[in-house]
């Protein structure tokens, strides 16, 4: 079993972006969703984005007005980023999303960790750590966007492998197996080359986090939940810092 850094360095990060399909598309998404729940650039104009990946959350909030810190533990991903962010006012940091109060300046307005980077946390102290830096770093008003998959329903038998995609040359497919407080998630790669199918498999842990004890944790820091949501297996809330 891998680290998620092995994971997404040795396996998962070449096909991350494919597996999402036209770039610009999802983008574009993050960004009407952020006009939608109006998370547009105020005072600071700061966001953190907290697991970014090659950059759909970060290049859609500079894109609206933010200077965004981008945190990612994958190089391979965070090049990526760079490579299509252009002038845009994002900064790439190769760090763990636990240490993002050590780069980030004061009176941030709006942090996201989206694309189910909580789930990737070792242990629910972790993410109590995380969720109170957060509160700790918004400025009052701020907010903070969390997107993560529910693993709390356990898929059965033949229905833990799950086509996820493939064209002529690619066949990727996720295996899920249930354990008490995490998953196992086993991604399986068939690619074709010259010599014919070669399979990559890779294995890591995802936490099984409850949607209902992510909204007390963050109540009791002193969020309000503003927006909640799920959808096809996706958690979304939205918490806001009153004071």
């Amino acid at each position: 079993m891998a680290t998620v850094v092995e994971h997404y360095e040795k396996h998962l990060a070449a096909y991350y972006s494919w597996l999402f399909g036209d770039f610009s598309a999802a983008v574009e998404s993050n960004r009407q969703f952020f006009i939608l729940h109006k998370l547009l650039p105020g005072k600071s104009n700061i966001a953190i984005d907290l697991g970014a990946g090659c950059g759909f959350g970060s290049i859609a909030l500079a894109k609206l007005g933010f200077k965004v810190l981008a945190f990612d533990l994958s190089q391979t991903l965070l090049d990526e980023l760079k490579s299509k962010s252009g002038n845009l006012e994002i900064t790439p940091i190769k760090d763990n999303i636990l240490n993002f109060t050590a780069h980030c300046p004061e009176g941030v307005e709006l942090c996201v960790c989206m694309g189910d980077t909580l789930t990737h946390l070792e242990s629910f102290d972790d993410a109590r750590h995380l969720f109170a830096d957060v509160y700790n770093s918004v400025r009052t008003g701020g907010k903070f966007v969390l997107v993560f998959r529910d693993y709390i329903f356990e898929l059965k038998d033949t229905d833990r492998f799950i086509p996820v995609k493939s064209d002529s040359n690619t066949i990727f497919t996720c295996f899920i197996e249930y354990f008490e407080g995490y998953v196992l998630v086993n991604d399986i790669v068939y690619s074709r080359t010259p010599q014919g199918w070669k399979l990559d498999v890779s294995s890591y842990k995802k936490l099984r986090i409850p949607a209902d004890w992510v909204r007390r944790e963050l109540i009791e820091l002193g969020f309000t939940i503003t927006f909640f949501t799920k959808d096809k297996g996706m958690i979304t809330l939205i918490a806001c810092k009153n004071n």
